[in-house]
């Protein structure tokens, strides 16, 4: 009799702890997650650079790899709706998947893969009718509506085609400020102002005008509205996140990431904390504005940012130094994962310090969890 009760009693248990580990994992959408991103597309297109750097990476302990598939230069997959990335131009479009090799082979190894989109940065001259002139350098217009469907349109080819467990956002901003002929008809018919005059104001008054602020805004989260509908239409429980420089960046590039994660629109804020001092009290005052506390993790650099003599090149931070600075984070915020840029200064030293210190931490402790389910022979 007994052994029938407990029978039953792992039957009724097993799927609400499941459902108990699917709520937990829904309030801390990046916990345990070690991701590192990776912004070299000729490297990683390359079969032996990503056996080697994936087996580099799972040795250190990075359980998530961002590589970059949009740079503003076409794309790092074989699309129906842009070109090649021009760093790419002597690959074959046929016969020819970078991305869909570095998927199965991260799969293999227990790696999850998020690819990374540049959205608004743009580095060749293509889509020209999406760069007129007046807007912004290096920059494609986010008011432009076609661009927003072209992104969204990319980003979720990606996520309808190939097995990917999350996407990450990048330059979810507008970059300046526009003032291209497309924009100032747009605006005057908005707003009945003028948007050259009012651009020269934004400026004098370091963006003391409420209508500016607001269009730019307004474009910024369309884009992202179009791409996360498009994405949750395809695979509704992927993990979105957006690398932002929340609390710090300026009105013009209508970045607000606060009012993304509270709307649902995204999962993850990925903040951009790239100087040597994380700053711990700017972080808790952010996540004091979310309605989850733990939608907010850091993205720090392990190359030279502020300490950069001028005219030198970046170099690799120490591992010493990486190694405490994620430990930092994962005892001021337990419940949240972490992400670094950028596998290009991904040295030895790091590594080692990585896979001795925090990241050992954190695989023993992954090894500890109770199971997410419960079963009786």
């Amino acid at each position: 009799m007994a052994r029938y009760l407990l029978l039953i009693l792992a039957l009724w248990l097993s799927p609400n702890v499941a459902l108990a580990q699917e709520a937990s994992n829904a309030n801390h959408p990046f916990a345990g997650k070690r991701a590192i991103l990776d912004g070299d597309i000729p490297y990683w297109a390359d079969k032996e650079y990503v056996d080697r750097t994936l087996e580099r990476i799972k040795s250190t302990g990075f359980n998530v790899y961002m590589p970059t598939v949009w740079q503003g230069r076409g794309t790092a997959w074989p699309s129906r709706h842009a070109p090649w990335d021009t760093q790419l131009k002597d690959q074959p479009k046929t016969n020819f998947d970078p991305l869909k090799y570095l998927i199965d082979k991260a799969h293999q190894m227990g790696i999850e893969v998020h690819p990374w989109f540049t959205l608004t940065l743009r580095q060749s001259d293509i889509f020209p009718e999406f760069a007129l002139p007046g807007t912004p350098n290096r920059a494609f217009d986010v008011h432009n509506a076609e661009f927003r469907k072209l992104m969204a349109t990319l980003v979720a080819e990606v996520v309808e085609n190939y097995d990917v467990d999350g996407i990450n956002l990048d330059y979810v901003r507008a970059i300046g400020l526009c003032v291209n002929e497309d924009c100032k008809r747009e605006y005057g018919k908005l707003y009945g102002r003028n948007l050259e005059v009012d651009t020269a104001i934004f400026n004098l008054t370091f963006g003391k005008v409420p209508s500016l602020v607001e269009y730019q805004e307004k474009a910024v989260t369309a884009m992202i509205a179009a791409i996360t509908d498009e994405v949750r239409r395809r695979k509704p429980n992927i993990l979105i996140s957006v690398d932002a420089l929340v609390g710090q960046v300026s009105v013009e590039q209508g970045q607000n990431s606060i009012e993304w994660a509270n709307k649902g629109m995204i999962d993850v804020i990925l903040r951009m904390d790239y100087r040597k001092q994380l700053n711990i009290n700017l972080a808790d005052d952010l996540r004091g504005r979310l309605d989850n506390p733990d939608s907010l993790n850091l993205l720090i650099s392990n190359m030279s940012t502020e300490e950069l003599p001028p005219g030198q090149k970046h170099f690799a931070r120490d591992g010493k130094w990486l190694a405490e600075t994620i430990s930092t984070i994962h005892s001021h915020w337990p419940r949240t994962g972490v992400a670094i840029y950028v596998q290009k200064y991904l040295t030895d030293e790091q590594t080692t310090a990585l896979r001795t210190g925090p990241f050992r931490a954190q695989r023993d402790k992954a090894t500890l969890s109770p199971p997410s389910n419960v079963q009786v022979e």
